[in-house]
């Protein structure tokens, strides 16, 4: 742990961020601001990302919500700086604290706390810095999952094995998998090897993990319901397909498990060395040893579900909701029932070498060998250790620039986005990653990310949330002016050497950037629908709509109404074939607060028409039209709008949280209540009592 503090001390110096930290501190940030609003922060609209979206209502957002409360009293930007430091550089006690609850001694224990910031995988993704550290991936939710993992696993060990803690290991998994779907699912399978590692209690043990899963569900139903309930409303996104959904395959892992690179990349291969050796010594203990089974029985479970859908295929239909499941995530079972196993290893061959050296040198005292041994193996540690110092380093030298960066270049940019935000009437536009925006940087973070750290609603940080219309949003053509209005994007923000693609006029300049705005019709639009409508789901949105994006109906204001997973789609308000030159309408005035999911209008149609607003459909949309409530519809590419008639009319879109958050966070309190005062018939002597009942009446 002091290893991990000092080597990655500059984690919590305050710089723009490059990667997933991005949106992970604009979560904490919105779910703050909820807060101080006197709301929960467990649902609403989130409009900064891909059209908006409920982003909360669909994702892990545990740490968030934590965070956001922590923020109170430290602020946001150091609750999260520093929590994602501290969570990291003190791991190692999670796993100290895992292994103990796992049954193994105090030597293997800290073996693995020694071992375990030294994990580094080829693939990444895993337990190991990279996932989590500024130049790494920031992936903050499985940062907390990671930390909550090893004690998901000692704990459900318990109760299983011993019939104790079922409340504690009900909670630990439930927070495990309100922090990272994934890793949560990883801490509720772990429970069927721990119930067949012992055959001859398998009802006793069925009944008990049962108990521990049932519970964790239930606590955890504050999460899962809302999920289940809406999942049609969930995109799947198409541009994730590949290792992202499916991992690698069988072939794949286990060359990399056997050429050391899913624990050793880029070093010698000790850490790998030391969990094979821990692996046979487990086998070999299996018959007698019921640890020894259930960390073999962990690992091999988490390697077999790591090789993923090119291995399993149809298999993984058993398992529910798996169609979502990003399997590449299942290295950290690899990774943390690896550590384990590499003490176990570790602590064998220790043992096995004073052994050999007291034979071998009988008159040497037993300090002396344990301190020769302790010599030998820092030495085999060494490479490990100065391999993620390195590493953490260089971060620290990239951090210091960008420091540096920010306080020069990212000044003058701020003034520009700042604009933007003040107008709070459109989107910004700075490149993607796929085009030159890669490459219009401020230090190291492109600028489109730094609109995501201001809070500017912007396109370009592509998919990154689970909204429908991230797959719409990457056919965004920058050449098609119909492709502005269509998404209001009406502020581009470009190098002072790059022209904008679609007219524009340039509004402001700060040092190098430029600052341009483009007409748009603002978030609200009265448009016409036309038929036949577009069949479509949450898996194939962005596929189905493509061809509307590329056609003339764009340029003409014509919009394809959509029937969506299944439902029937609104009438369209002009028939098939007709054409009409006039504009079906026009927008009067408007006002939108989209931080709350608040937009509205005043409008005139001129014929029956529908009232678009250019952000994402979801069913818990409300509209009213003067005064009274309205079905909302959806229409291409993936938005919400509503039908009105002739005339002038006030139309307000307004997005209403889940309802039932408080009623189930009280069936989470109910089931721990519940669980605490069951353990005793659980795991007592009631249940032995009753069992020796039932067995001699079957008798």
């Amino acid at each position: 742990m002091l290893f991990s503090l000092w080597v990655m001390r500059a984690e919590t110096t305050q710089v723009q961020n490059l990667n997933d930290s991005a949106l992970h501190l604009a979560l904490t940030r919105w779910a703050r601001s909820r807060i101080d609003q006197g709301k929960l922060p467990f649902d609403g609209w989130v409009p900064y990302l891909s059209l908006g979206s409920p982003q909360f209502h669909h994702y892990q957002t545990l740490s968030h919500v934590v965070a956001a409360y922590a923020s109170t009293v430290l602020g946001v930007v150091n609750t999260y700086s520093w929590g994602l430091y501290l969570l990291l550089a003190l791991w190692p006690f999670s796993v100290y604290a895992g292994a103990r609850l796992l049954g193994w001694d105090s030597w293997v224990a800290a073996t693995a706390a020694l071992l375990s910031p030294l994990i580094v995988s080829v693939a990444g993704y895993g337990f190991e810095h990279s996932s989590y550290t500024w130049r790494g991936l920031g992936m903050w939710p499985q940062l907390w999952a990671m930390w909550l993992l090893p004690l998901a696993w000692g704990l459900s060990w318990r109760a299983v094995n011993q019939g104790r803690s079922f409340a504690l290991a009900a909670l630990a998994i439930a927070l495990t998998i309100g922090s990272h779907f994934m890793t949560g699912s990883l801490a509720l399978l772990v429970l069927v090897p721990w119930v067949i590692v012992d055959p001859s209690q398998f009802r006793r043990r069925v009944i008990r993990a049962a108990v521990v899963g049932g519970g964790a569900l239930l606590v955890a139903s504050w999460t899962l319901v809302p999920l289940i309930a809406d999942r049609a409303w969930q995109g799947n996104l198409e541009f994730f397909q590949g290792f992202w959904l499916d991992s690698y395959g069988a072939p794949q892992v286990l060359q990399w498990l056997f050429t050391g690179q899913l624990y050793d990349s880029g070093r010698l291969p000790i850490v790998t060395v030391l969990a094979g050796v821990g692996l046979l010594v487990c086998l070999a203990n299996a018959r007698s040893d019921l640890r020894s089974r259930a960390l073999v029985a962990a690992w091999g479970l988490s390697l077999v579900l790591y090789f993923g859908r090119p291995t399993l295929g149809p298999a993984l239909k058993i398992l529910p909701g798996s169609d979502d499941w990003q399997l590449h995530r299942y290295i950290n079972g690899v990774h943390l029932a690896g550590l384990m196993l590499a003490a176990v290893g570790a602590v064998w061959l220790a043992r096995l070498a004073l052994l050999l050296l007291h034979r071998v040198v009988s008159r040497v005292p037993s300090g002396l060998a344990v301190a020769a041994v302790a010599v030998v193996a820092v030495g085999m540690l060494y490479p490990a250790w100065s391999q993620v110092a390195d590493y953490d380093s260089t971060g620290a030298d990239l951090i210091a620039a960008q420091q540096q960066a920010d306080a020069t270049d990212g000044a003058d940019l701020a003034l520009l986005i700042d604009h933007v935000k003040a107008a709070g009437d459109g989107r910004a536009y700075a490149g993607t990653r796929t085009n030159w925006g890669k490459q219009y940087t401020v230090g190291y973070v492109p600028v489109y990310s730094e609109l995501e750290n201001a809070d500017a609603a912007a396109i370009g940080m592509w998919l990154q949330t689970e909204s429908l219309s991230s797959d719409v949003e990457v056919r965004f053509d920058e050449r098609n002016p119909a492709d502005y209005d269509l998404f209001n994007i009406r502020y581009l923000l470009l190098p002072q050497d790059r022209s904008p693609s679609v007219p524009a006029t340039l509004i402001e300049r700060s040092g190098r950037h430029t600052l341009w705005k483009v007409a748009t019709t603002g978030y609200l639009e009265v448009v016409d629908t036309v038929g036949p409508p577009i069949v479509a789901d949450r898996h194939d949105i962005g596929v189905e709509t493509a061809a509307f994006m590329e056609s003339d109906q764009l340029r003409r204001h014509q919009f394809p109404t959509i029937a969506f997973g299944g439902s029937a789609a609104a009438p369209a308000t002009l028939a098939a074939g007709a054409a009409r030159d006039a504009p079906a309408g026009t927008v009067i005035s408007q006002a939108s607060s989209p931080a709350d999911g608040m937009f509205g209008g005043v409008v005139v149609a001129n014929r029956e028409a529908v009232v678009m607003l250019k952000s994402t459909f979801d069913p818990r949309w409300q509209v009213t039209v003067d005064g009274a409530d309205v079905q909302p519809s959806m229409i291409a590419p993936s938005f919400v709008a509503t039908t009105i008639g002739p005339g002038r009319h006030s139309i307000v879109f307004r997005y209403v949280a889940y309802p039932y958050y408080p009623e189930l966070l009280a069936l989470g309190v109910v089931t721990l209540i519940g669980l605490v005062f069951g353990a005793r018939l659980l795991g007592g002597r009631w249940w032995s009592s009753t069992w020796s009942r039932v067995t001699r009446r079957r008798t």
